[in-house]
């Protein structure tokens, strides 16, 4: 989705995509290989297609019912704000947090169980997100910190998901299959705008966060990719090669992909003309 347009609603919409400065003192996650097991009654894709199956805006609070993911993005580099991202088998959704410093006890990798009585399912700008609450205004807020534990339950850490390979062509003519999930993109580059610059500009020029545009070989179809002014790679430079990218496909009235870290872009190759 896309975050950070203005101060305005940073201050508003606490689930959306951004970031805040993160200093250098905080805990290991917890890396336990206990899972509870719990019992769970559905898949992700049931409340991934209910959310699509509403209006933009429209939105239903959630019965006794338990689903279980793997954390597949968290909010260590700030690229990411107040919000977890967790995949199953069959598909991926955002929850939001109305908490900092998720990583510490939901980091990428973790499986997670979430009992959603009582919680929001809302198609969010177009993206299917479970969140804690919504106001009048459609103002979305996270579970309220104290509460997390009681819905988020820790399981089994680590566990691996591997992204699902696409391309520009199939994102696009399918898009929708893939809101919130891990996926990768092959042979691809940053565009002769958006290489060799910095990820995003910086909060001094007013910014909040900064488009990148991706592409491939061919040049046949462009892809934006949304970077925070907050995230700790905010003045890292963009390569200038070509290669994988893996991020998470969101949606925030247009698809945009969210990398969590630098370490996702591996553009070490021979830059296509």
């Amino acid at each position: 989705m896309k975050f950070l347009r203005s101060a305005a609603l940073l201050l508003t919409a606490s689930v959306l995509f951004t970031s805040c400065v993160k200093n250098t003192y905080d805990s290991p996650p917890d890396t336990s290989m206990s899972d509870p097991n719990l019992p769970v009654n559905t898949t992700l894709s049931t409340f991934s297609s209910q959310a699509l199956g509403m209006a933009v805006g429209q939105y239903r609070t959630l019965g006794d019912t338990t689903i279980c993911g793997v954390v597949t993005a968290d909010d260590k580099t700030g690229n990411f704000y107040k919000q977890i991202v967790i995949q199953d088998s069959t598909s991926a959704i955002a929850i939001g947090l109305d908490k900092t410093y998720i990583y510490n006890d939901y980091p990428i990798g973790r499986r997670v169980y979430i009992k959603l009585n009582g919680l929001i399912l809302i198609n969010y700008k177009g993206l299917p997100i479970i969140t804690g609450s919504v106001d009048a205004a459609g103002k979305t807020t996270g579970i309220p910190t104290t509460l997390v534990p009681n819905y988020v339950i820790k399981g089994k850490y680590p566990v691996t998901v591997t992204p699902t390979e696409v391309s520009i062509t199939d994102l696009f003519s399918n898009s929708s299959k893939y809101y919130n999930q891990l996926i990768k993109f092959k042979n691809v580059q940053f565009d002769d705008a958006s290489k060799g610059q910095v990820y995003a500009a910086s909060t001094a020029s007013g910014s909040f966060a900064t488009s990148r545009t991706i592409t491939d070989c061919a040049h046949t179809a462009n892809m934006v990719m949304y970077n925070s002014a907050y995230a700790t790679f905010q003045p890292y430079i963009t390569p200038t090669g070509n290669g994988d990218l893996v991020c998470i496909c969101s949606f925030y009235n247009s698809i945009q992909l969210l990398i969590r870290d630098t370490t996702d872009v591996t553009f070490t190759g021979p830059r296509c003309p």
